[in-house]
């Protein structure tokens, strides 16, 4: 299923001639596509990434820039295009987020609903204190698990005490595990112990997992079947799915890691360093393509780069896309602004904040960011990331399927557009 011909027209801001003394005339500066161009080659001539998808789409649907470097299979002569499907990971949070959003709006849930309230299996949840004493925790509420404040983990982010308990559990991190439900990951998650109590630490982790299970008690039905009513099907995310069809294969890009020092294919259930945390995560890219996967809330999405823009489209839109609206404004900009209190988002670093499912950027100098403040945004494990920006009313999305490596280099390439802006 091609995208829509106008999302990939080409709108490019014009060549501008700098005007140069007399005896010495100055070139012109380079066009924002050829700026792009070389950021996206050199990420792949470099051997960072495989291969590389750029989107930049204003929120009318004008593209300020499009393109890809690089095949879609190793080695293959077919490029990456605009009909490549990429395994999103966690830029799949942000759409469960906004599931988990309507069913707020709809009156149906409340921010302050304690876990138990829908998934009783949490209801005596512990914590590990220093010294390995488990203590009751208090119930976290939906709003701890949108901003991960809910004392969860992931086993990839190695936190003494936890992922010894994931692993002694069985908690899948929402990337591999093809056979397992929903149901049966929580009851396992729910049997290990929190890293804090709720609403003292921001920590990253499978709290958006915990809320597709939450969406799925109260909507009655499988998330994925929710969010395609909800929010895929009326904004014609028609590559968006958690289950690709096996006759959708040959569209998807092959998942990639450094090994060595060079880029391979990663194996079924294979083992991957994640350096940020010296641990380690377990990857399944045929997960993608499984018909019993539980459908991760945290992780577990694919789609095109140009359904995903128009993804990001509604959100600059304050909810809305085409005449269809999927969130209040005024619940857009709830989520799209920091709500941790000002706790450390380290994951991000400093200059950054957290909202409902979205990293805020709040101060650019010390985020070290061209990014004006108020843009927000995430990235998945797989090298996937968006950018919001609602001061100059654009986003920026930038796919690969390189494990490690794609986080960096979709924040090079966003620093490359910003570099093409006028000033």
């Amino acid at each position: 299923m091609m995208l829509r011909r106008h999302l990939w027209a080409l709108a490019l801001l014009p060549l501008v001639a700098c005007a140069g003394q007399r005896e010495a005339p100055v070139a012109a500066q380079p066009s924002r596509q050829s700026v792009l161009d070389a950021a996206l080659r050199q990420q792949v001539e470099s051997g960072k990434v495989a291969g590389i998808s750029a989107v930049v789409v204003r929120a009318d649907g004008e593209v300020l820039y499009q393109g890809a470097q690089g095949p879609r299979v190793p080695g293959a002569a077919e490029p990456i295009g605009p009909d490549s499907l990429f395994r999103l990971a966690s830029m799949t949070k942000p759409v469960t987020s906004v599931a988990v959003m309507t069913l707020v709006e709809d009156g149906r849930l409340r921010l302050e609903d304690p876990l138990a309230k829908h998934l009783p299996e949490f209801r005596d949840l512990r914590i590990r204190e220093t010294n390995g004493r488990l203590v009751p925790a208090r119930q976290p509420t939906i709003r701890d698990l949108l901003r991960h404040m809910g004392g969860f983990s992931y086993n990839f982010l190695n936190v003494p005490g936890i992922v010894e308990a994931y692993a002694r559990e069985g908690v899948d991190d929402g990337l591999a595990a093809p056979g397992r439900s929903t149901r049966d990951n929580m009851r396992r998650l729910a049997r290990a112990p929190l890293q804090a109590q709720p609403g003292t630490l921001w920590a990253y982790s499978l709290a958006t997992d915990v809320l597709g299970a939450v969406v799925e008690r109260v909507s009655g039905k499988p998330l994925d079947a929710y969010i395609q009513e909800r929010i895929a099907g009326p904004l014609r995310l028609t590559s968006f799915a958690f289950h690709v069809p096996e006759s959708e294969r040959a569209r998807m890009v092959t998942a990639m890691h450094p090994v060595d020092g060079a880029l391979r294919p990663i194996r079924s259930g294979e083992r991957i360093p994640y350096p940020l945390s010296r641990g380690t995560w377990v990857s399944d890219p045929e997960r993608a393509f499984s018909r019993t996967a539980y459908p991760s809330g945290g992780a577990g999405a694919t789609a095109t780069i140009g359904d995903y823009a128009r993804f990001t489209r509604m959100l600059l839109n304050g909810g809305e896309l085409d005449g269809v609206r999927i969130l209040r404004a005024e619940t857009v900009a709830a989520m799209t602004r920091g709500q941790t209190g000002g706790l450390p988002v380290n994951l991000r670093g400093p200059g950054y904040d957290f909202g409902y499912g979205f990293s805020v950027v709040t101060d650019p100098a010390a985020a070290k960011t061209r990014q004006p403040a108020g843009t927000y945004g995430w990235g998945g494990i797989y090298g996937t990331g968006f950018f919001i920006d609602p001061v100059n009313r654009l986003a920026i999305i930038v796919m690969t399927q390189t494990a490690t490596n794609g986080g960096p280099a979709a924040n090079e390439v966003r620093e490359a557009f910003y570099g093409t802006m006028v000033q």
